[in-house]
This record gives structure tokens, C-alpha cells and sequence, in this order.
């Protein structure tokens, strides 16, 4: 049951944030083109999957272990919300969701506490609202495929 439990969420978080990947790969690429794909985009990327966590310095050059942050914390998230809640397959959709949701709203707050403590800074503030959103929407797509590739009847309990 644990294990099954574990699974679903890892499964889940990695189609997340695959596609997440998958998405800013688009739009950087769309950008700037191909002829400009570097390591350069390897940190956009980065820095886009994590919400900016990847630029704090105390990460040096091994800022690209900042993904495992919100991937491994969302799969936690899940599990703990899977073993609070029985959920059926609607309800695992919006828990899903909620996993992802949750690392981009931690990090939508930490950027609206520091713009009220330390000064706004050149960030559009008012743009992050869309990532807690965005990754509700992409956390409810991924339970959905893993729901269709764990097939129909996978029941959790």
C-alpha cells in the first residue's frame, strides 16, 4: 500500500514537471531561437522549473539540484495529502494539482514577503500569480495520465 502510494506520487510529479520542462523548453526555444540553445537555457530552465530558487548563490555550481526542491517536495506533498484524504480518481486529480500547487504558492509568498522586506526589486511581482495556477493545471494533467497509465481500476487503497 505504501509503495503503491509512493509510485502514483512520484509518477505523478515527474509527468508534472516533465511537462512544465517540456513548456519552457517551447517558449525559451521560441524566444530566442534555435541556433541559441546553451547552457544558457539549461539555467532558464532551471530557474523557471524552481520559481528562481536555482539563482540563490549558496547553490555555486550545482545549481541544477535545485529541481529536485519542488519534484521530490510535491511528491511528499501528495503522499501526505493521499493518506490524509480516501481518494477516488476526481479527487486524486485535484490532489494532484495541489501537490504541485503548493511549491509555487511556497515560493509566490517568499517572493511577496522579500518585495515587503527588502524592496520590490525588478521582478514582475505581479505576473508570479501565474505559476501557482499554472502548476495546479499541470499537476491535475499529470494525475490524469497517471491515472491512464496506471489503468482505470488502480486503487490506492
Amino acid at each position: 500500500m505504501i509503495s503503491k502510494t509512493f509510485r502514483y506520487a512520484f509518477l505523478t510529479c515527474t509527468l508534472a514537471y516533465l511537462i512544465a520542462a517540456v513548456l519552457l523548453f517551447i517558449f525559451s526555444v521560441g524566444q530566442t531561437g534555435w541556433n541559441r540553445i546553451d547552457s544558457n537555457t539549461v539555467m532558464t530552465l532551471t530557474s523557471g522549473l524552481t520559481l528562481a530558487l536555482s539563482e540563490f548563490q549558496w547553490w555555486g555550481s550545482f545549481y541544477y539540484l535545485a529541481i529536485l526542491v519542488p519534484w521530490i517536495g510535491s511528491s511528499l506533498v501528495l503522499v501526505i495529502l493521499l493518506y490524509l484524504v480516501s481518494a477516488g480518481f476526481r479527487l486524486r486529480r485535484l490532489l494532484g494539482g495541489l501537490s504541485v500547487f503548493a511549491y509555487y504558492l511556497a515560493m509566490f509568498l517568499a517572493f511577496i514577503i522579500h518585495g515587503l522586506t527588502s524592496g520590490w526589486g525588478d521582478v514582475g511581482y505581479y505576473l508570479l500569480w501565474l505559476w501557482p495556477v499554472a502548476g495546479f493545471g499541470l499537476g491535475y494533467l499529470a494525475a490524469t495520465i497517471a491515472e491512464k497509465i496506471l489503468k482505470p481500476d488502480f486503487r490506492l487503497t
